[in-house]
């Protein structure tokens, strides 16, 4: 009692996640994946057979892919690599015709399949009796059945690649409760034509009648409103079901949901989903969409155009990898230049570092210059020579901060030269101020005043510019010339 009382509360974990690349059944290794997609402009009909052809596909494809205009398919090919997208469906249309094209990505090869009549899950669904298309049965990929695609080349080439758009499996291990659809692909050798069609795959008990299936299996409520009892109920459903033959029964090896359990026999019914498609092999190429022709239907060509075609791709693609080969060689010349010429401005930037000292540096340096000036005139030499030892050591450590490396010889020698400049114009200025005030106690003009007075007067001993107007005042006339007399 107390064990139950215990245990209360705690729910036993009966469901397990599995990984989609650790399903039973299914082979080890990448599963193919897809992306349905259109080109070109589309009708409305041909929108709606992209998004049943999605259907098909799920679980491993873009169900919700939204392509643009300015996509190429070279695009799609770049980001397949990384998705792991092993097909493109492809849906275009002509005048003439509407075509799918389904490649092998990212190397080929590509079948395109002219389409000559197609019908829309809708449609089917409109007129089907007991259209039934549960969500569940989209979340594990349809089985592929291939049929009378023997003979010739193109056939068999164009059988693998369809096969191989969905996943392998192993019938040893496979679980049945996981097989729900399967897709049909019946190829027509009189007519040339591939059938394409969809179905949902249902299993029920054999030898049970309708209202008995309805009442266990479905579990829906009778209407028991023309009847006494339950008994009346189900001896007036006492047929066989619908459409059971010798052929559709089958004993189950495992339980498939909870009426159809291992060792009965159970009738199998296939009901279609759709879309259904009828198809034509056109055009077999060998890259994705590009590359050389292995077959076609409407074209032939003899041995010499075929190696004339095969020479000028040949000659395509050797003149494509000199131009990559040249745009590569080009690259590293610009890595290089620009390596360089970052080298060459790091190394004058080492040679040079004292001149590429910040505007705040500068400034800070020019205030203690006319610092030093009234320093050495009031207090003497004594702190100038601590301010030029410690400008020094300032100097030293900005070239540190700026390029990481201890100062060389020729920044040593730069700021000294510097220094010495800063001092000999201080103590030219020093002598000059000292002048200064001897001039004022001796009585005599300073020697600014001086040199101002004798710039003055060479200034109006100067010459007047011809384009001055003449000084007519002091001007005396010329005397005016005789003209000689004639006898």
């Amino acid at each position: 009692g107390n064990r139950g009382l215990a245990n209360m509360g705690h729910r036993k974990k009966r469901r397990t996640h599995v990984k989609g690349d650790e399903r039973p059944g299914e082979t080890k290794g990448q599963h193919p994946k897809s992306i349905v997609m259109r080109r070109g402009r589309l009708g409305g009909l041909l929108t709606e057979l992209e998004k049943d052809l999605r259907k098909v596909m799920e679980p491993n494809t873009a169900a919700a892919l939204k392509e643009s205009k300015r996509n190429t398919l070279k695009d799609f090919v770049h980001v397949a690599g990384p998705l792991g997208v092993t097909h493109f469906l492809i849906l275009s249309a002509t005048q003439q015709q509407s075509y799918l094209r389904i490649a092998t990505v990212p190397r080929g090869p590509t079948l395109t399949l002219g389409i000559k009549e197609y019908t829309l899950s809708g449609d089917i669904a409109a007129t089907a009796r007991n259209y039934s298309a549960p969500p569940s049965i989209f979340k594990t990929p349809p089985l592929v059945v291939l049929n009378n695609f023997v003979g010739e080349k193109h056939l068999r080439l164009a059988a693998v690649v369809c096969q191989n758009m969905f996943p392998s499996i192993n019938v040893k291990a496979v679980k049945l409760a996981t097989c729900k659809r399967v897709v049909l692909l019946d190829y027509d050798s009189e007519t040339g034509v591939i059938h394409f069609r969809h179905f949902h795959i249902t299993a029920q008990p054999a030898g049970v009648s309708k209202r008995i299936h309805r009442l266990a299996v479905r579990g829906s409520t009778p209407n028991m409103s023309g009847f006494n009892d339950i008994a009346d109920y189900l001896a007036g459903g006492a047929s066989d079901s619908e459409g059971e033959d010798t052929a559709a029964k089958v004993v189950l090896p495992q339980d498939i949901g909870r009426a159809n359990t291992a060792s009965t026999q159970s009738s199998l019914k296939l009901r279609e989903l759709g879309p259904r498609l009828e198809l034509e092999l056109v055009k077999l190429e060998e890259g994705v969409c590009m590359g050389q022709v292995l077959y076609h239907k409407y074209v032939e060509k003899s041995a010499d155009e075929i190696a004339a075609t095969q020479t000028k791709r040949e000659k395509s693609e050797t003149e494509k990898e000199a131009r990559v080969a040249r745009r590569a060689t080009q690259e590293a010349k610009v890595e290089a230049k620009a390596k360089a010429k970052e080298e060459a401005r790091q190394a004058e930037r080492k040679r040079q570092g004292c001149r590429d000292i910040t505007a705040k540096h500068r400034g800070q340096h020019a205030e203690d210059g006319n610092d030093d000036d009234t320093k050495e005139s009031e207090d003497g030499e004594g702190e100038y020579e601590d301010d030029e030892e410690k400008d020094e050591d300032s100097d030293t450590e900005w070239y540190r901060q700026e390029v990481g490396e201890e100062p060389d010889e020729n920044f040593k020698k730069n700021v000294k030269a510097r220094k010495a400049k800063q001092e000999l114009h201080a103590q030219l200025k020093a002598e000059k101020k000292l002048q200064k005030e001897k001039d004022q106690l001796a009585g005599k003009p300073s020697s600014d005043v001086s040199e101002r007075s004798q710039g003055k007067s060479s200034v109006s001993k100067k010459r007047k510019n011809k384009y001055d107007e003449p000084d007519t005042e002091n001007k005396k006339p010329k005397a005016e010339k005789r003209k000689p007399a004639f006898t």
